[in-house]
């Protein structure tokens, strides 16, 4: 199935389901581990959780400007029966279309004290340097309703010449609170 056909696909559910009950959606992290490049890395990501809550703490540091000479792989999984299935939102694309599409829309970060990039403008491409979050939570207010409840891991891989060059995977733990 091509990835035109699946995002066609998942726009018609949304669509569908959209009317029928607003939804809220509560995520914790479980985890969110840095992925080392295959040769070097020029994505580090230096992140931790802190407290009940699990609330990401850290800093991002870019090497490079992550532009339109690197691909970005985006990977999601559900726990289903014990095992992590495929998830329905995968991609291979570049990185302005990945941040805005993906990370301004789906997992932007709110935090009270943070540099971070919030909106399309400032990712377009995401420059080098230092970045920081303290006590973040992964904004929810755009989701969809069709989102998978439960564990889901996603992973994100930032790629040149077909080579990976860090990334992040994290784990979240979606739960739904009818309005």
């Amino acid at each position: 199935m091509t990835l035109w056909w699946m995002i066609n696909g998942l726009l018609i559910l949304w669509t569908v389901s959209v009317g029928s009950k607003k939804s809220n959606y509560e995520v914790r992290f479980e985890s969110i581990d840095a992925l080392n490049g295959s040769t070097e890395t020029l994505f580090l990501y230096q992140l931790r959780l802190l407290g009940r809550n699990r609330m990401i703490n850290g800093s991002l540091i870019f090497l490079e400007d992550l532009d339109d000479t690197f691909d970005v792989l985006f990977e999601s999984h559900a726990f289903k029966n014990g095992y992590w299935v495929k998830g329905i939102v995968n991609a291979a694309t570049k990185p302005c279309e990945f941040f805005t599409r993906y990370y301004i829309s789906y997992f932007r970060i709110i935090s009270p004290e943070s540099n971070l990039p919030t909106t399309g403008a400032e990712v377009c491409p995401f420059r080098k340097g230092t970045y920081y979050v303290k006590n973040g939570v992964v904004s929810t207010e755009d989701w969809p309703p069709i989102v998978f409840k439960g564990l889901n891991r996603y992973t994100i891989s930032y790629l040149k010449n077909g080579e990976s060059t860090g990334g992040v995977q994290f784990a979240i733990s979606i739960t739904e609170t009818v309005i």
